[in-house]
């Protein structure tokens, strides 16, 4: 092509009354994957020529050419003139570059071309350029070891030790498993999936973390750091205390739950599954699968999960009551938190009881889908699901229960047998569920009329259900409505999460959906602002709260709808929403901007979920089994698909928990529900440096440093399987003798998973 050289012109143009703004990712995009540039212009430019500039020391030169194609104004975003999309070709290679176009379509030469800022096009160029600084933020916004070391219960004489864990936002010391618990339906999930995504990311990406930080195990230590702090929430009777408040520093320090936008504190700080205590559940779980100790060990992460776990069981039924609820009937957001504890102390156990408790949960999570493609929230089906934090949750919590199903090494079902493996069936019922939503979420929002991409929901508003792109301002909450980066993040994080793993059909509208997510954080959005400090030369004010901390990877709370229905769009703007502050309530005073400006731990922790779903470097790919049970998906009842697997579970046994008392000491954990020592899972009853791991009727299988000793009563041919935390399989064998010897010196050292035929998969830690 012909190199047209053109001086730069950067930025906004305006002449002759006419605009134009280019809307794009500040931080570039990936060589090869889905880039777009969004342009306004006041005046038509449908069918007008674009230019691709490469930038190039002597100005820049022209590489590749398009035509606009028709403009839109999404609800209303503007008062005049159009949004226009231009997609850049994946076949773009590395370099930097901008673009151009003449106003009104001019002629060129005619008149001075408009160019765009410049931006990047390089291999793995969002890591590159916004991995370490999310994972610093986190370091960052460590909430200090001094702080906290003595807060007392609110309308307790007890005072307690509840240091470490992040710092809730730029505006708020404050540390919290979950809040909004009194709106019932707005639960965002905190710190603990904060420790949960870290160490998903140590799993999936740790090449990058290392890179990005010149440490392998950064976001070890910050999982570490965040599981001590849920360790300490932890009370003696076995449920989570919510949150550590201070009325945003209108007041002292408190244990408690509180309620509207005057902080009103309360003593109903015990959490439920949706309140925080199911993802610090599966947090501790998760964490304890690294191997590592922090100030507590990993032993008592996983039994200070499991003791949890068993009390929370005991105070709310499924789909039924809640005790520790508000309104005391559980929701979706019960659903998916509870299956992602249940799923990961499967995972980390292998006892089949947590197995069976997430198989239920997941049944009764993808019961909740509607025909459409979306979740109901309640379970009378009235109120859609939406969320503007975690809106992309209940899919990776399925998702990470067809892991724990992947992991199990089932029998084939000959077809003659016209036999049924549960876990196999519902896993394909999981994963169709998935893909129905993911199909709904790409089409509800619609690019083709969204030149953004910015992800549309369906929400419920006046008595209405109607789709918007932002949540409702008259919402349970009666105060709370902010930017929805973190929703975002989390709808971008499954969208790929569950291409990848499931092979979804139209992987690049997902990837594409994806994209459109993270470029409207970091910049392609209508005010050109990224919300990540540190990224671009257009970031959000320092929130001028009690506090004004903000730091660099940390992303703001973004752009809200400007109507009380949350249609319409405003930024940082206190008057465009004056008159629907004062009729909930609130003040209409400056410092209101909190939500648009204010930094929030759950931004930054789904913006990294984002990343490590993103640059994978270990998916679980799910290959579903073609046996005679898989055909049998959508037909078996509840109660055939909440029991254990006949190949998986037979033989385990399982120990009676308990769930503690008000006299135990939390910093005393070491064995909490495993009394027997016969019938450990982790770690076992270790003599003479031999562990046992596993030991039911004519079975065992202990380990002596880097061996493992498998001893059948019955000897018979049995299929053997060592599988890592990613669930690819490092070892394959048949076991046909009464005692066999497996030698694991030549595994790097980390957690694995034992699976013998017949019995449950049990968790060893190679050293």
């Amino acid at each position: 092509m012909r190199k047209l050289y053109f001086p730069l012109f950067l930025g906004v143009a305006s002449m002759a009354g006419a605009t134009i703004n280019f809307y794009y990712n500040n931080a570039g995009y990936d060589i090869g994957g889905p880039a777009s540039v969004v342009v306004y212009s006041s005046e038509e430019l449908e069918g007008a020529e674009w230019l691709l500039m490469k930038a190039s020391e002597g100005g820049s030169y022209s590489v590749g050419r398009g035509n606009f194609g028709a403009g839109t104004n999404p609800d209303n975003w503007v008062a005049s003139g159009k949004y226009y999309t231009i997609e850049l070709p994946a076949s773009t290679e590395e370099g930097t570059y901008l673009l151009s176009t003449t106003e009104g379509g001019a002629p060129w030469g005619d008149v001075i071309p408009t160019n765009s800022g410049e931006f990047d096009i390089a291999p793995n160029n969002l890591a590159g350029k916004t991995l370490g600084l999310v994972l610093n933020y986190f370091y960052n916004d460590r909430s200090l070891a001094t702080e906290h070391t003595s807060v007392p219960l609110y309308n307790g004489s007890a005072y307690i030790d509840v240091h470490g864990g992040w710092r809730d936002a730029s505006g708020d010391y404050g540390t919290y498993l979950s809040h909004l618990s009194y709106a019932n339906y707005m639960n965002p999930q905190q710190i603990p999936l904060t420790v949960w995504a870290l160490a998903h990311a140590h799993e999936h990406i740790p090449q990058a973390v290392e890179t990005a930080t010149d440490k392998a195990e950064f976001a070890v230590d910050e999982s570490l750091w965040g599981a001590d702090f849920l360790i300490r929430m932890l009370n003696p009777d076995g449920y989570f205390y919510m949150t550590v408040f201070n009325e945003w520093g209108n007041g002292s320090w408190n244990i408690c739950a509180f309620t509207g936008s005057g902080g009103n504190m309360s003593s109903n700080y015990q959490t439920a599954f949706r309140e925080g205590g199911g993802m610090a559940i599966a947090a501790l779980a998760r964490v304890s699968m690294l191997g590592k100790d922090g100030a507590y060990t990993s032993q008592q992460y996983i039994n200070a999960a499991k003791w949890a776990f068993d009390h929370l069981d005991t105070m709310q039924t499924l789909g039924g009551d809640c005790a520790y609820c508000d309104d005391k009937k559980e929701n979706i957001i019960d659903d998916y938190t509870a299956l992602m504890a249940a799923t990961e102390l499967s995972i980390a156990t292998g006892l089949s009881k947590y197995m069976t408790a997430a198989r239920k949960r997941a049944e009764h999570l993808i019961g909740r889908l509607s025909d459409e493609g979306y979740f109901w929230s309640d379970n009378d089906k009235t109120r859609p699901f939406y969320h503007a934090s975690d809106a992309g949750l209940p899919v990776v919590a399925l998702l990470r229960y067809i892991e724990m199903e992947n992991n199990i090494a089932y029998e084939p079902c000959p077809p003659e047998a016209n036999c049924i493996n549960p876990g196999e069936v519902l896993m394909k019922k999981a994963a169709e569920a998935v893909k129905k939503h993911l199909d709904w979420m790409i089409s509800v929002t619609d690019r083709q009329n969204n030149p953004f991409g910015y992800a549309k929901q369906v929400v419920k508003t006046g008595g209405k259900i109607q789709t918007n792109f932002f949540i409702p301002h008259d919402n349970e909450t009666g105060y709370w409505f902010q930017g929805e980066s973190a929703r975002q993040g989390s709808l971008a994080s499954a969208a790929i999460y569950a291409s990848k793993m499931l092979d979804y059909a139209d992987s690049a509208k997902a990837f594409q959906y994806a994209a459109d997510q993270l470029d409207w954080i970091l910049g392609k959005n209508p005010y050109g602002v990224s919300m990540m400090k540190g990224v671009g030369t257009k970031n959000p004010p320092v929130y001028q709260g009690y506090s004004s901390t903000t730091f660099k990877g940390g992303i703001a709370n973004g752009i809200t709808g400007k109507n009380m229905d949350g249609s319409g769009i405003t930024w940082d703007n206190v008057s465009d929403i004056a008159s629907q502050l004062r009729s909930l309530g609130e003040s209409d005073a400056s410092w209101q901007t909190w939500r648009w400006e204010e930094q929030w731990l759950p931004h930054a922790t789904w913006y990294l979920m984002a990343l490590a779903t993103r640059y994978d470097e270990h998916p679980t790919k799910v290959i579903f089994p073609t046996s005679s049970s898989s055909s049998q998906v959508g037909n078996s009842s509840s109660s055939s698909q909440t029991g254990g697997s006949s190949s998986s579970s037979a033989g385990n046994t399982d120990v009676s928990s308990s769930s503690g008392n008000s006299d135990t000491d939390i910093e005393d954990i070491e064995d909490i529900d495993e009394k027997s020592s016969s019938s450990r899972s982790r770690g076992g009853k270790k003599t003479d440096g031999v562990y046992q791991i596993a030991s039911v009727a004519g079975f065992s299988v202990l380990q002596s440093g880097n061996t493992l000793q498998v001893t059948f009563a019955n000897p018979d041919q049995r299929k053997f399987h060592l599988m890592d935390v990613h669930g690819r399989v490092v070892m394959n064998t048949v076991l046909s003798n009464a005692s066999n010897t497996v030698q694991l010196s030549t595994l790097p050292k980390g957690v694995y998973l034992v699976h013998v035929q017949g019995f449950a998969p049990k968790r060893i830690v190679v050293k």
